[in-house]
């Protein structure tokens, strides 16, 4: 009788290692790096604190930045990012301090490179972003004319929302966007930290929406 049972169980042994087999789940597959790019548009509110600019300008404006991100991994990814920003107010007395008749334009192009780390889910996704921040700036007036590059560091957050607007093409081989987010941003551009540096200090508050079109 003992022979016979434990034949039955050798019978049963390879069957139950099928089943566990079976329930294991698929080995996700490699990821490529620079594989899954994105580009995508911005607008975006800065809030300066340079009282040069607030006296001449304002305190804040609305503008426009487009920017690119390719991933290396599934979590760590780099962004690109370019945008540009004109003011036109009336320029200072230098001797006064006092606003003449005279036009002032200030003309600003921020461009930062951030290392970025994604989390995922199932109907969205949030990014934090920090890296380097140049801000090319041209302030020009009858008075004075100052141009030159500042360098600082970007820190943002960001959450892109996956919607329904763009579908992904059935047609094997077809190219072109997969898919589009909605995106909400809040950032930080930092220069002059802990009062080292002279000249304009362009730090600002960011805040951006924008949309992200995946490649």
């Amino acid at each position: 009788m003992n022979a016979i049972a434990a034949k039955k169980d050798k019978k049963k042994e390879p069957k139950e290692k099928a089943e566990k087999e079976l329930v294991e789940k698929p080995k996700r597959p490699k990821y490529a790096a620079f594989s899954e790019n994105s580009v995508g548009f911005r607008g975006v509110g800065e809030v300066w604190q340079e009282s040069a600019i607030v006296m001449v300008h304002r305190s804040s404006r609305f503008g426009a930045t487009g920017f690119f991100h390719t991933g290396i991994s599934r979590v760590f990814g780099i962004e690109l990012e370019l945008g540009y920003n004109r003011m036109k107010g009336k320029a200072v007395d230098p001797d006064t301090n006092q606003q003449t008749n005279y036009a002032s334009t200030l003309e600003l192009v921020p461009i930062s490179m951030d290392t970025t780390i994604r989390v995922q889910g199932p109907t969205s996704e949030v990014l934090f972003g920090i890296g380097p921040a140049f801000v090319s700036f041209n302030d020009r007036s009858p008075t004075n004319a100052i141009s030159g590059v500042k360098i600082g560091l970007d820190m943002r957050v960001a959450m892109r929302i996956h919607t329904h607007f763009l579908q992904e093409s059935i047609r094997p081989g077809a190219r072109g966007m997969r898919r589009m987010d909605f995106e909400l941003m809040l950032g930080r551009r930092q220069h002059q930290a802990f009062g080292i540096g002279s000249g304009l200090d362009l730090s600002a508050w960011r805040v951006g929406a924008g949309f992200v079109g995946r490649l």
